[in-house]
């Protein structure tokens, strides 16, 4: 799948996109959609809750994702998710198994610590089932000593998650801490698809374990998506 992904872009796209993500500004755990280079430890164990609800017409709706991640040790998390599962067509979600490894790539105490993130998720849809998959690459990039984190890549996925046939999209996302409490996130995966959104929001450590995440996602075009409010409470190992 990663041979996929590297070879769907143009050369030039792709050589853009690596150059973006070395610059400094920079189930699985997500942002927001957006995988995060963050992973279980050996043993240890995160959930996480999303909800995407528009409560205004036209296209009122509420969707929800799920996900459960376990570290094996060697930066390596086992991971099943359930996504977009929506109460009024629960046939309609997929459900999901895979793995990230996010390895680091130099010191921790180094200027700018960087940390790859590859992931797999194989996806079940459907009674028959239909099966999918979404893969990705990520490099990501702490700075400010560890209050703003960085990221950049490449993702290709299926129907099943993407509602297209093959979709392959540049990925990104940025979080800053403000305190030791507060947090503000954005992420943004390209083209017109049903991920192509951009989503700001700002998250809340009620705890060493638990966060509440708050962010509003914008479509890339208004002509491919719906805004809407997301919601998100994650369980951190």
């Amino acid at each position: 799948m990663l041979i996929t992904l590297l070879n769907a872009l143009p050369i030039q796209g792709a050589v853009a996109i690596l150059i973006l993500m070395v610059l400094p500004a920079s189930a699985q755990q997500t942002i927001f959609n957006v995988p995060s280079a963050e992973g279980a430890g050996h043993g240890q164990w995160f959930y996480q809750h999303q909800s995407t609800a528009r409560a205004w017409d036209p296209g009122r709706r509420w969707v929800q994702t799920n996900a459960f991640g376990f570290g094996v040790g060697h930066s390596l998390e086992l991971d099943t998710t359930w996504f977009n599962l929506d109460p009024t067509d629960v046939a309609a979600s997929a459900a999901s198994v895979g793995f990230k490894w996010s390895p680091r790539l130099n010191a921790e105490d180094s200027l700018v610590p960087l940390r790859l993130a590859v992931g797999d998720l194989v996806e079940f849809h459907g009674p028959t089932p239909h099966v999918g998959n979404w893969a990705y690459l990520m490099l990501n990039a702490e700075l400010l000593r560890d209050r703003t984190f960085l990221a950049g890549g490449l993702s290709t996925g299926t129907q099943v998650l993407f509602g297209e046939r093959r979709t392959t999209a540049a990925m990104a996302s940025i979080e800053h801490w403000l305190t030791k409490r507060w947090l503000v996130q954005a992420d943004w995966i390209s083209g017109t698809h049903d991920l192509a959104y951009v989503i700001p929001g700002v998250v809340y450590r009620a705890s060493p374990h638990w966060m509440v995440s708050l962010g509003y996602q914008i479509p890339n075009r208004h002509s491919h998506g719906a805004t809407a409010i997301v919601f998100e409470l994650t369980r951190v190992p």
